[in-house]
């Protein structure tokens, strides 16, 4: 862990250290010590309610952390964490082998989604599977539905809208606790239907959505702590926008670019491509300057796949070449992505 920890940039670490409050002794010596364990199993840890603490609240932190900065980051801490965490699961006393389980879940979810920002799709899925399985386990449907909605939105971008469908299916057959996961798992089959041209499935499941959480949450609150205004507002842009309502889809979208939190660095980018892909044929310059905000964007989320995402926008944009609207957009671009 502490060789892990050593590689990264200056500015991660001291972000790191002020969410984990690094002060604490006693975390770090037990973080390092699990994950020598997971590595070369030289030891035993003793699992007690206060080592899964421990383990839960770095998981989260590293989940903030790269939510924020991009998965090249915090890669490495997030995988020996899920590697300490599966590690631990046959020395874990029976009765907290649930606990332990589902922070094991979040843990390799976590695993997962980094996989995916780092454009390794099938190695996402098949983690994500791993995590349900641990979800199971833990006996935790909240958590179950939370994985099963990524598999639908990972399918969605990966252009299996059958798959997406099917996913969106067994998160609705499960039963929700979580009102936030509940909003959250609407919205995503809603979108998942949409693409899978189930029309009035999605629209009624748009209709379902509480609207209740104005602002996200933290993940010690729930699984599901980035629904919020903004999400509603951007995946009902989607909605829209597949459904053939691009005037209202690009409303959403400004919409939800008003509510997204300065932290969430990522969304707020895909957001603008998003607006940028959909508004391109009746607004170039609008088009232009959204991708322009996006990509200045990835100079504080080095996310690969923000970097995709631009990539397959400016493609999109390619008809227009030659306007100067995309001459200045190029410009922006080659400064920052090829820093």
């Amino acid at each position: 862990m502490d060789e892990v920890y050593a590689t990264l940039d200056p500015v991660v670490k001291a972000r790191f250290e002020v969410l984990t409050e690094e002060d604490d002794v006693d975390r770090r010596d037990f973080l390092k010590a699990t994950a020598l364990a997971a590595m070369v199993g030289v030891s035993t840890p003793t699992v007690t309610p206060v080592s899964i603490d421990r383990l839960r609240q770095t998981v989260h932190t590293l989940r903030l952390l790269e939510n924020s900065l991009g998965s090249n980051t915090v890669k490495s801490l997030i995988d020996v964490t899920a590697r300490t965490c599966t590690s631990l699961l046959p020395h874990c006393p029976a009765l907290l082998k649930p606990e332990l389980s589902r922070v094991t879940a979040e843990a390799v979810a976590s695993s997962a989604w980094t996989a995916w920002d780092q454009k390794a799709t099938r190695l996402a899925d098949q983690l994500y599977k791993q995590a349900y399985v641990h979800a199971v386990e833990a006996g935790d449907t909240d958590v179950q539905i939370g994985i099963l909605v990524h598999r639908t939105d990972l399918a969605v971008w990966t252009h299996r809208y059958s798959d997406a469908a099917d996913y969106a299916d067994g998160a609705l057959a499960l039963r929700v606790r979580d009102a936030r996961m509940a909003d959250s798992r609407a919205l995503f089959a809603a979108r998942a239907y949409a693409y899978a041209n189930r029309r009035q499935d999605a629209r009624r499941l748009l209709d379902s959505v509480s609207g209740g959480y104005r602002d996200p949450t933290t993940p010690d609150k729930s699984y599901a702590y980035l629904m919020a205004a903004w999400l509603t507002s951007r995946t009902t842009g989607s909605v829209l926008e597949v459904t053939g309502d691009r005037a209202s889809a690009t409303e959403a979208l400004e919409d939800s670019l008003s509510l997204i939190p300065p932290e969430n660095v990522r969304e707020r980018a895909f957001t603008l491509l998003q607006l940028s892909r959909l508004t391109a044929s009746q607004d170039l310059d609008r088009a232009a300057d959204a991708a322009k905000q996006a990509v200045q964007l990835a100079r504080k989320n080095t996310s690969p796949w923000l970097r995709e995402n631009y990539r397959q926008t400016r493609q999109l944009l390619s008809p227009w070449d030659g306007s100067r609207a995309l001459q200045e957009l190029d410009i922006v671009a080659e400064e920052v992505l090829s820093n």
